[in-house]
């Protein structure tokens, strides 16, 4: 009987201390839990991390691209306005060759001719321009020749001046309702010295506006 007590105590005793190494090592189990969990964690604050980073890379390919774009279109605007003004000063510029153009009033021949020289071309086109957008506007043109040869002979001539510079203008779309011919020979002469220079400035068709003149 005894000797029952005694295993009976001993059994106990194994039980129990094997019930304590099995509460031992779930604890162990949790606090290995524990210890492998903050690892766990770094590994979402890397993912967090990694997001975030490819979040800004993001926002600096949009930024970028937005850039560019603006300065895209400030160049643009800086082109349309550079050809604005080159435009500007270029009709500018024709204005003011218009104006002097159309304050040449003669046009001038050689000896015994009655041919327009090229000369004289870009003052009858801008004449020819100015009529054709001024209908009210006439024009008297004055053939003239210097003093050689005979009154006749200058007096044809003279017309034959005045009347090439009309077909130009008609010819450029100018009505012939706004010119009128007429010539002088060698009447009225500019510069009444007997030389080269006197008769070449002689020999001239006159555009004397009558009325609705350039100004």
């Amino acid at each position: 009987m005894q000797h029952k007590k005694v295993t009976l105590a001993v059994f106990v005793s194994l039980a129990l201390a094997m019930g304590g190494c099995s509460t031992l090592k779930g604890k162990k189990t949790d606090d290995m839990a524990n210890q492998t969990n903050p690892q766990g964690q770094g590994v979402q604050d890397a993912n967090s991390s990694v997001d975030t980073n490819a979040l800004s890379e993001q926002e600096r390919l949009k930024a970028a691209q937005l850039a560019e774009q603006q300065r895209l279109k400030a160049a643009q605007l800086a082109e349309q306005q550079r050809l604005e003004e080159e435009a500007r000063l270029a009709q500018e510029r024709m204005k003011q060759e218009a104006a002097q153009l159309l304050a040449t009033r003669l046009v001038h021949f050689e000896y015994d001719s009655a041919e327009l020289s090229s000369n004289d071309i870009r003052t009858l086109q801008a004449h020819a321009q100015y009529l054709k957008m001024n209908t009210n506007a006439k024009v008297l043109l004055a053939g003239h020749a210097d003093e050689r040869g005979t009154r006749e002979y200058n007096m044809a001539l003279g017309e034959r001046r005045a009347n090439a510079v009309q077909a130009f203008f008609v010819s450029n779309g100018v009505k012939s309702s706004q010119l009128d011919t007429v010539s002088f020979g060698k009447e009225k002469p500019l510069n009444s010295a007997s030389n080269e220079s006197a008769w070449a400035e002689n020999r001239r068709v006159e555009i004397d506006y009558q009325q609705g003149a350039p100004r």
